[in-house]
């Protein structure tokens, strides 16, 4: 049973509140690419002007689905993205507030992302609950074949509809400060978010909790990434960016207790990927001489790999994995602007840049993959820890504790272990939680099993008609747990909500 139905999904996308519009200077161009639309505000900064039409918006539009299944249901979230930290980076560094939320919500140590990890593609799953195969972002900049120039994040293309998009028909106002991916937000801030320290990001966030109030803000912090790339995940100079976000999310509850809104709150905090140490680099020209693209920790070839060069660099010790497209399936992150395989190297490596980096991200290695992420306040359990969840769940969580519909293309589970509910509701949500996430460790356990058996085959310790027969019981055992976790995941989302 799923949570909106067809008639309501129609309903929905039929509706066009169109209230106003603000662009900027480069406002032609965002349309073209797809940035916002006529019920979006892109702006630069909380000017006087600004501040009276966001005051203008019409407070009593907000009509949340009814939650009576919720202790306590939150009325407002504020969502913090920390761009790119891992979770042994998290817990070594000095952060007080971020521990007191834990202790008074929800914690994963071990999260998973999505394939590809990197920003981009990572920013639209969490914002959509859809996979890079579902939504088709791969990348942040993507070649126009037409008109042969490169876009830069190209929305557009995205194949997924958004929270943003999903929730307005409800009248939950929404802003973005800090990423270009929420599409459709009413607030989204969109110069100058790359360059900006920790101090600007929080002072327009809290200009926003101060003069405006949204129901969802979404505040991304790219400083701690930064320092990961140039010295290394786990250095001083990461860990200490770390706790600075730490002090400016602290800034931010207090902005929302000035207000008298923290009873209302939900917060998350969560990383959209992580990072390995790079200690050495591979020329470009091992992924070209093999006819594939090469970016980071990753490789693409657009048109496969024969038989002798994947055997001779699955043989190579500085290659972790070769993915072919129903192995990326699997993984929901196959799509038409995938290539047939994709390479990725051992945590350690990563393909030279013009300037040495001291850690990357990018592959589906595990500490590329795993993500810290807690949710605490308003709507949630206290002190638990949470299992195997994805940064796809975010959205569909979010959408039950506000009251907004589900993204159309969500893929995400609702995460009911996480959530303060009561009643046959509570029951039922933990125990089929936890049926789904034994589906997902058996899914990761059948693609190292993959990769095992491919290193077999490498290394000529069997038949390719063995080899065959073997890998295709794998995906099917694979395939098999992704659509009983689909199912699972219909299973957990309420049929009148």
């Amino acid at each position: 049973m799923a949570i909106a139905s067809r008639r309501h999904r129609r309903a929905r996308a039929q509706t066009s509140p169109a209230k106003f519009q603000i662009l900027d200077e480069l406002g032609g161009k965002c349309d073209y690419y797809g940035v916002g639309n006529k019920d979006t505000i892109l702006m630069l900064s909380l000017t006087p002007e600004l501040i009276t039409l966001l005051r203008s918006l019409d407070k009593n539009a907000y009509a949340p689905a009814q939650r009576e299944f919720l202790k306590r249901a939150p009325k407002y979230a504020l969502h913090i993205l920390t761009d790119g930290i891992t979770p042994q980076a998290l817990q070594r560094a000095h952060t007080p507030t971020f521990d007191a939320l834990a202790q008074r919500g929800v914690s994963a140590v071990h999260a998973r992302g999505v394939f590809p990890t990197i920003t981009g593609p990572s920013h639209t799953s969490m914002l959509t609950g859809a996979r890079v195969g579902t939504h088709g972002f791969l990348y942040p900049k993507m070649l126009d074949a037409f008109g042969n120039r490169l876009l830069e994040f190209p929305e557009g293309l995205m194949r997924a509809e958004t929270i943003a998009e999903a929730w307005r028909p409800r009248g939950i106002t929404t802003a973005d400060i800090g990423s270009r991916f929420l599409r459709g937000a009413d607030m989204l801030q969109t110069e100058g978010v790359f360059g900006e320290d920790y101090v600007d990001i929080t002072n327009r966030a809290i200009a926003a909790i101060n003069e405006w109030q949204p129901h969802y803000l979404h505040v991304v912090f790219y400083v701690a990434d930064s320092a990961g790339h140039l010295y290394g995940p786990d250095a001083d100079e990461t860990l200490w960016a770390i706790q600075q976000l730490d002090e400016m999310t602290a800034r931010l509850l207090n902005a929302y207790a000035d207000k008298n809104l923290d009873g209302e709150l939900v917060i998350v905090v969560n990383a959209d990927h992580g990072m390995v140490p790079v200690n050495e680099t591979i020329p470009h020209s091992f992924a070209e001489n093999a006819g594939a693209l090469p970016h980071g920790r990753v490789a693409l070839s657009p048109r496969g790999f024969d038989d002798a060069t994947f055997e001779a660099l699955m043989n190579d010790p500085r290659v972790d994995d070769i993915f072919a497209r129903d192995e990326l399936e699997v993984l929901g992150a196959y799509g038409p602007r995938w290539g047939e395989n994709v390479l990725q190297l051992r945590e350690g490596w990563m393909f030279e840049t013009a300037r040495p980096l001291a850690g990357y991200h990018g592959a589906w290695c595990e500490t590329d993959r795993h993500i810290p992420m807690l949710w605490s306040g308003a709507g949630i359990r206290a002190g638990a820890q949470l299992d195997a969840c994805e940064l796809i769940d975010i959205a569909s969580t979010l959408s039950i504790l506000l009251g907004g519909a589900v993204p159309e293309n969500n893929q995400g589970r609702i995460l009911w272990e996480a959530l303060d509910t009561q009643g046959e509701t509570r029951n039922v949500g933990f125990a089929e939680s936890r049926n789904y996430v034994d589906l997902l460790l058996q899914r990761d356990s059948a693609l190292e099993e993959l990769k095992q058996l491919k290193r077999e085959r490498a290394g000529g310790a069997m038949y390719r008609s063995e080899y065959d027969a073997e890998r295709a019981e794998i995906l099917l055992r694979a395939r098999m747990n992704m659509t009983a976790m689909e199912e699972e995941k219909k299973r957990l989302e309420i049929s009148d909500f």
